[in-house]
């Protein structure tokens, strides 16, 4: 009795946090995000030229914003999501040289160490939005 009475309890948890309802960021499209950092979508770019990483954020788990220098700025979609993207420690690419385009894939290392794989689907290049 006492082993169903916790599988009931057990099934009422897992019901009660499936109502909690998802995040108000998941809720939000990317436009919404990227305008809440400031930040909006000019054009596609096929690749990125002389690319040099100087930090990075994450959008979604399936977009993330780079920085190169102070006034250049991307947004790369995947084509998946990319599970370790929000918890990121590094990040990378497999490309040779300074040209990164859709054949390379993202790496995402996470707190521990884990290396993730995520194939990118299109660059956009934005601007900050003046206020």
């Amino acid at each position: 009795m006492n082993l169903l009475k916790n599988a009931l309890l057990l099934g009422l948890i897992l019901s009660l946090s499936a109502c909690a309802g998802s995040p108000p960021e998941a809720e939000k499209t990317v436009d919404e995000i990227l305008a809440d950092k400031g930040l909006r979508i000019v054009e596609p770019v096929d690749k990125l030229v002389g690319f040099n990483i100087h930090g990075w954020q994450s959008v979604n788990n399936q977009n993330v914003v780079l920085v190169d220098g102070p006034s250049k700025n991307y947004l790369v979609e995947l084509n998946m999501p990319c599970r370790n993207l929000d918890y990121a420690q590094t990040i990378a690419f497999t490309s040779f040289g300074r040209t990164v385009s859709r054949n390379d894939k993202l790496i995402v290392t996470d707190g521990p160490g884990h290396a993730e794989h995520c194939f990118m689907k299109a660059f956009y290049r934005l601007e900050k939005i003046k206020k």
